[in-house]
């Protein structure tokens, strides 16, 4: 049997990602990425919700659709600092996710944080059964991997997950400003209360989400290698 050291091994491992993550682009539409891209609707509006409790207001309820739509319902708050809490915050949870797959340690304690957060939010304000079925799955998945996955399969899956979710957040952004497409989002809505293009918004976090991705990305192979 094949004998990696350290370093080879890390080489696969980088392979396998790479690998996965051109095939999750090619296969976007599938339902093999569904469950990420819901994993990335349901941070992105559990974000808007938390920064809604921070800055304080309340958080109503929140609706995950079929079609990977999401609203959350707020009452009060900074309307600024929770529209703008969608993308950032879920740009937020990925980057995490993509620590975790380099440190035991943090992953430990982000699994539970990020599984309690799921259960509270499943049990007070996600409406619908995909967004409650869906939080519960994941919170199992963040609960059980940490414990019984081998180490090279938590890196793997918290690596792959952390960018899915963070190039998921460009592309959105993408599709929500920078086509010609007009559609409803919280740049719009930020427009509407800063009377700054909604574009100039758009764009703001899309140099934002790249260069989070960039960092981590040289952050991480340095650490490896």
């Amino acid at each position: 049997m094949l004998k990696l050291n350290k370093r080879q091994k890390k080489y696969l491992e980088y392979t396998l990602i790479l690998i996965i993550l051109f095939l999750s682009f090619f296969f976007w539409n599938s339902f093999v990425v569904y469950p990420i891209k819901l994993f990335v609707v349901l941070t992105h509006e559990m974000s808007h919700g938390i920064a809604a409790i921070i800055t304080g207001g309340k958080l109503h309820s929140i609706l995950i659709t079929n079609s990977l739509g999401g609203e959350s319902r707020t009452i009060g708050g900074n309307n600024f600092v929770i529209a703008s809490a969608g993308y950032l915050g879920s740009l937020l949870f990925g980057a995490a996710l993509y620590i975790s797959g380099n440190t035991e340690k943090f992953r430990k304690v982000f699994s539970i944080f990020l599984s309690i957060l799921l259960i509270l939010f499943a049990a007070n304000y996600l409406e619908g059964y995909l967004g409650k079925i869906a939080s519960v799955l994941f919170a199992s998945l963040f609960i059980i991997a940490p414990i019984y996955f081998p180490q090279i399969a938590n890196s793997i899956l918290y690596k792959l997950l952390g960018l899915i979710s963070m190039f998921y957040v460009a592309i959105d952004i993408k599709e929500d400003i920078l086509t010609n497409v007009y559609r409803p989002s919280d740049a719009q809505f930020i427009a509407t209360l800063t009377s700054v293009s909604a574009t100039v918004w758009g764009i703001l976090w899309l140099i934002i989400s790249l260069t989070t991705i960039s960092f981590l990305l040289r952050w991480s192979y340095k650490k490896d290698f």
